[in-house]
């Protein structure tokens, strides 16, 4: 059987996804993939006689926009990064975006290789949780890989899916990984119309402000004892018993605190990439990272990537993000039947969800070993609407 070049691509993005330890830190997937997806960009975005043409898609157009709007910051930062290095490490927020196109080609061919790959992939994950060692298996990327590999979400993949997170509980303590077994679950089995979800999406967002909110007079002390890059986080802890249940929750708070209500509104502009995102003091290293403060400051997400997007290139870019989910959730929820009927479409609104509940926990967008991952996955779903749309499928009542 012949051998297309599309499985090459597909193959290189199961690697990229299952082990980045090796097929990104040493190999370089991520910049690998993103090059195969300019080269499909500047392949399907112009005709013969050089005319630029796009399909009718929000999404596809919105992605554009960022490109555009990150290549603006990418040229303004020549004049504000802190040396080429910094800048080079930030590179590729922007470059990686490129993987969308190859979601985007590729939408109908993954089906079928996906299908064949499951199998090892799923014993591969298998493999490497019998070990217990991250080195094998990108612990953020499992949740995706089962999300868009399995299509008929049956009483089986349900209690496996679950099993699986417990187990997956049971070896690393993670708060990110609960939230993605609630969201997968409630969102392809309990909500069923756009309208519950905005209002999930709603109280989440009520209940998460009143609780920063309380937070913040405790998250003011950070500056007590001295300097620190991230602020004296053991005082923050000492300030209330609440703080010390999840430290690594606790963390993100202050970091969030910092890097969004401190530096208000001076943030809503962006700072660029190679630039810092905390001040820091030269030749210092008051972390428990092997890295000096100067490098962290630069080389660092917030653990939100949707925080850090907004801090580097400005509120823009988070309005057209909220088009691109806005677009993708209200399709799903309005034409659920239809992607139910469709099963293997299901797959790839779960997966795209699961990687962002990853980013609001997590470096994504900001680090080359997940972001392309994030970029083919959107890819698929915006194939998949389009598609939907061309099928001239019609509304669900809401």
């Amino acid at each position: 059987m012949k051998f297309k070049k599309s499985s090459a691509v597909l193959l290189f993005i199961t690697l990229y996804g299952v082990n980045y330890f090796v097929f990104e830190r040493i190999f370089f997937f991520n910049e690998l993939l993103s090059l195969i997806g300019f080269i499909y960009f500047i392949q399907h975005s112009f005709t013969r006689d050089y005319k630029f043409r796009s399909p009718q898609s929000i999404i596809y157009k919105s992605v554009l926009l960022f490109i555009l709007l990150c290549g603006f910051y990418a040229l303004l930062s020549l004049w504000l990064k802190t040396n080429w290095y910094y800048y080079f490490r930030n590179l590729s927020i922007i470059y990686s975006v490129f993987g969308f196109f190859i979601g985007y080609r590729l939408y109908f061919d993954q089906f079928d290789f996906f299908n064949k790959l499951k199998g090892t992939i799923y014993g591969y994950a298998l493999i490497a949780f019998s070990f217990g060692s991250p080195s094998f298996i990108d612990r953020n990327a499992y949740s995706f890989w089962f999300a868009l590999l399995q299509k008929n979400w049956k009483i089986v993949a349900v209690f496996g899916f679950i099993v699986l997170h417990i187990l997956y509980l049971i070896s690393y303590t993670s708060l990110t990984i609960i939230v993605i077994m609630m969201s997968v679950l409630v969102m392809r089995f309990v909500i069923k119309t756009y309208a519950q979800f905005k209002l999930m999406v709603l109280v989440a967002f009520i209940a998460f402000s009143i609780i920063f909110v309380l937070a913040v007079p405790y998250l003011k002390t950070y500056g007590h004892g001295g300097y620190f890059l991230f602020g004296n986080v053991v005082h923050v802890y000492s300030q209330h018993s609440w703080f010390w249940i999840d430290h690594n929750s606790s963390w993100r708070l202050l970091f969030w605190y910092r890097t969004v209500i401190e530096t208000f509104p001076q943030n809503l502009l962006g700072i660029g990439i190679g630039t810092p995102l905390l001040p820091y003091m030269q030749n210092m290293n008051t972390t428990q990272l092997p890295f000096n403060d100067e490098q962290i400051a630069h080389v660092i997400g917030t653990h939100n990537t949707f925080i850090t997007v907004m801090v580097r290139f400005g509120i823009f870019s988070i309005l057209l993000l909220a088009i691109i989910y806005r677009s993708i959730f209200s399709e799903f929820f309005r034409y659920k039947q239809y992607y139910l009927k469709n099963k293997n479409d299901v797959g790839l609104f779960l997966s795209f969800l699961v990687l962002t509940i990853v980013g609001l926990f997590n470096l994504l967008l900001e680090t080359p070993t997940l972001s392309v991952l994030y970029w083919v996955s959107l890819g698929f779903v915006a194939k998949a609407i389009n598609n939907r749309k061309n099928g001239n499928y019609e509304v669900q009542n809401m």
